[in-house]
């Protein structure tokens, strides 16, 4: 016995001390010991309380042990009684090892066994608590040699842009300061690139960082010796030009616009972008520190970026109180959000030839704290510059859909039209969001019409056909808004996947039609119909444009005269 019990005792200890953890070394001793004294139950027990357990489950071990209190011998369904025998481990009694077997009850030499069992196991976990320490530290040890490794590497990375090879901002700002210490006239030429998304987002990434590298060195070909050129970051650059007026810096920002206009040979193919610069320049009356010169510039750029591109524009002091404006705006949006402070009203869409509504246009109204109504027009180009217009744009196409919804319980073939805006439609998930929203109120796709104006289609029509490719296949029609005040190429319009064509207010606008205005309108309504699409004309708004729009064969008309954007309660009637 004493042969039998030293072998199996080295090979417990052997299979125990090379667990890596408490968890994996307290398995092993319980099936160890178990096999080795032929018992039907094995466990370890943590402060009277099953840890592990093998033969049967942990907690109906501990509720036959509890049951059986200080006795010898324990119940356990479905087997015999079981004779059950323990032994402490640890010096200061961390747990015990536990067996319980059938049969006859563990000899003294077998206990013996045991407690030679529960002694290795309680050196092995202290062994293993040691070594987790050791273990603990040089990985410590080794994370924090990796941390001070790259905190010196991007320190290196900090000051020049690994991509374009030219300074980045940190490295700017402290030449910036330098210029301005010395009291020159310095400049600085903030650039945006114009249209770099879209060569991004269709030609990949990689193209994008070619560009921006081939961007990097024309502006280096532009500058002085003493002048530096830096990238911000994305597709933004700045060039600080030493000893340099306002008026000698403009004739070299419309120098590197030239330069970035011409096209760039990316990946076997001409590419077009554009860039929009502003211009600020430290005097006497501007300020001396070196990030507000920079945010000078960034403001004028912004201007820029609003009046068109290719253009550059000067910082002036009003600039800063446009930009808090527009700062107060975006955060009174992400009030209204989280408020509800934004509601829908509804105008209706008559069919000419026997004036009945055929559908609504949701129309989003922002109910401002301080009393005022504000229309689309006076928060939704923010909102699409900030990105709130995604979040703004899936409140309204949930919202539309309950009210629809409600009314097509008495107004079965009820329409809704919803404005979807450039940042929408441009967004993977948009198509997913209408479909989950027909799910959810139960409407066939033929029941929503989605608006887009043209200047939104002939931004990138390419990318548009395949958007609206992905929409229509949902089932669900599309109109052009707008139509006639942008540059609609008619081969893309033929090729675009639009059921409805919404001819622009501008037309009938000044009242009287003349012959003129009628042989507009009436060929652009002949063009609808060639490419069988439906007509709506907007913005009627006495007796007379009703009746030459019916004569003209417009198929739908909106307006004041035939019903003006109402709240949905006092629009019920109408729709039922």
């Amino acid at each position: 016995m004493n042969h039998w019990s030293t072998h199996q005792l080295t090979e417990f200890f052997a299979a125990v001390g090379s667990s890596r953890d408490e968890r994996s070394a307290t398995m092993v001793a319980m099936e160890r010991a178990s096999e080795v004294l032929e018992a039907e139950v094995g466990a370890v027990l943590i402060d009277g309380r099953v840890e592990v357990a093998w033969g049967m489950p942990g907690d109906d071990l501990d509720a036959a042990l509890s049951a059986a209190a200080e006795a010898a011998t324990i119940d356990v369904a479905g087997l015999d009684e079981l004779h059950v025998a323990s032994a402490r481990f640890g010096a200061e009694h961390r747990g015990d090892l536990l067996v319980a077997r059938a049969g006859e009850p563990l000899s003294p030499e077998e206990r013996q066994l045991l407690q030679a069992m529960a002694q290795t196991l309680g050196l092995a976990l202290d062994n293993i608590t040691l070594l987790s320490a050791e273990r603990r530290l040089r990985e410590e040890r080794e994370r924090e040699a990796a941390e001070r490794l790259a905190l010196l590497e991007s320190l290196r990375e900090a000051r020049h842009d690994s991509l374009t090879g030219l300074p980045t901002r940190v490295l700017f700002l402290e030449k910036l300061e330098e210029k301005v210490r010395l009291g020159t006239p310095t400049t600085v030429l903030f650039i945006d690139l114009d249209r770099f998304k879209a060569v991004n987002d269709s030609l990949g990434h990689r193209a994008g960082d070619e560009l921006l590298a081939a961007v990097a060195g024309r502006i280096r070909h532009c500058l002085r010796p003493d002048d530096v050129g830096a990238r911000l970051g994305g597709d933004e650059f700045a060039v600080l030009l030493d000893d340099t007026t306002t008026d000698d810096a403009v004739p070299i920002a419309e120098r590197l616009i030239d330069a970035v206009r011409r096209p760039f040979p990316i990946f076997g193919r001409d590419v077009f972008i554009g860039a929009s610069i502003g211009v600020a320049t430290h005097s006497a009356a501007a300020p001396a520190d070196p990030g507000d010169l920079l945010g000078n510039a960034d403001v004028a750029m912004y201007r820029a970026k609003k009046e068109g591109p290719g253009k550059v524009v000067v910082f002036a002091q009003q600039m800063h109180a446009e930009a808090l404006t527009r700062l107060t705006l975006t955060s009174d949006l992400q009030h209204a959000l989280k408020h509800g402070e934004f509601h829908l009203q509804y105008q209706p869409l008559v069919r000419l030839a026997d004036g009945a509504t055929a559908g609504v246009e949701a129309l989003v109204r922002w109910r401002h704290p301080d009393g005022r109504y504000l229309a689309p027009a006076d928060f939704v180009p923010m909102a699409e510059e900030n990105g709130l217009i995604m979040e703004i744009g899936r409140w309204v196409l949930r919202s539309a859909g309950a009210q629809l919804a409600r009314w097509r319980r008495s107004r079965p073939g009820l329409r809704v039209n919803l404005n979807v805006a450039a940042r929408q439609l441009t967004d993977p998930s948009f198509a997913g969001d209408v479909r989950r929203m027909l799910a959810e109120f139960r409407l066939p796709p033929t029941a929503l019409t989605l608006e887009l104006t043209e200047s939104v289609l002939m931004s990138d029509p390419a990318a548009a056909i395949a958007r609206l490719t992905d929409l229509k296949a949902l089932g669900v029609g599309l109109a052009v808004d707008d139509f006639g005040t942008g540059y609609s190429s008619l081969s893309y319009l033929q090729r675009l996947p639009v059921d409805e064509l919404k001819i622009d207010r501008a037309f009938i606008a000044h009242g009287y039609l003349t012959a003129g205005d009628l042989a507009v309108l009436r060929a652009m309504v002949d063009l609808a119909r060639a490419l069988r699409l439906r007509t709506v004309i907007e913005g009627i708004e006495t007796e007379a444009q009703l009746v030459a729009m019916r004569r003209l064969g417009c198929d739908l008309g909106q307006g004041f005269h035939l019903g003006r954007p109402a709240d949905p309660e006092v629009l019920t009637p109408v729709a039922a």
